[in-house]
């Protein structure tokens, strides 16, 4: 098969696998009630405080811009520019969720899935987590990673010495933004969206937002430069 064609496959099976994990969240409220403060919130009003629906859209955005100048090349000279952007911040975001939720669902899934009253024969409802089937948790919080990762380590050149400069000024203003969403819509709500933000107070979660950020930037600049001693 052609570089053309392997980058199409890998670029279709992406943008498949996520879509998977974008249209669960439009399903609505599943069998469970939602425990505590946040139950008087539907989990729709909240969605898109949730980074794992950031870095599933960005991320998913970024290969239907690759597919697209794969079907149509003649429009590479104005779509890769912004799919590079994008790469940029979603690669390494997408690499935060994935080492955040799955280290938390294995250590302490207390701290990251959403705690539930599900429906129940009995009069007392039971009390559980809610989690997602092993192919949407799939779809949701790996996919986004592993589809750049392979995007950029197969078929993209690595960022320039520019590009890498400008990368941390675009993660630190979106990390900003982001962190003072959470915090103006928890003021407002009165809880986070995740577990781990409710049980800590504001310098641990000052603390948070700074290290992921930072996380986040290292795994950028070290993916990079493995690339460029790949090549």
């Amino acid at each position: 098969m052609s570089r053309r064609g392997q980058a199409f496959l890998v670029h279709v099976l992406s943008v498949f696998a996520m879509a998977h994990g974008l249209l669960y969240t439009h399903k609505g409220s599943i069998d469970v009630t939602v425990v505590g403060k946040i139950s008087q919130h539907p989990i729709k009003n909240v969605i898109v405080l949730y980074l794992t629906i950031q870095a599933l859209t960005g991320s998913c955005a970024c290969m239907m811009l690759s597919l697209t100048q794969d079907i149509f090349p003649s429009t590479r000279q104005y779509l890769h520019p912004l799919k590079r952007a994008l790469s940029m911040v979603f690669l390494p975001m997408g690499f935060v969720v994935s080492s955040v939720y799955w280290s938390l669902l294995i250590f302490a899934p207390s701290l990251i899935l959403i705690p539930v009253e599900i429906s129940s024969t009995s009069s007392s409802p039971v009390h559980g987590l809610m989690r997602l089937p092993l192919l949407t948790d799939l779809a949701m919080h790996l996919a986004p990673f592993l589809s750049l990762l392979t995007d950029f380590a197969l078929f993209e050149p690595k960022f320039s010495s520019r590009q890498m400069a400008i990368a941390p000024i675009m993660m630190i203003a979106y990390a900003t933004v982001y962190a003072g969403a959470l915090e103006y819509f928890a003021a407002r709500n009165d809880f986070f969206p995740y577990p781990f933000l409710n049980a800590s107070s504001l310098p641990i979660r000052l603390a948070i937002y700074v290290g992921t950020s930072c996380i986040g930037l290292w795994c950028l600049a070290f993916l990079n430069r493995l690339h460029s001693a790949s090549r």
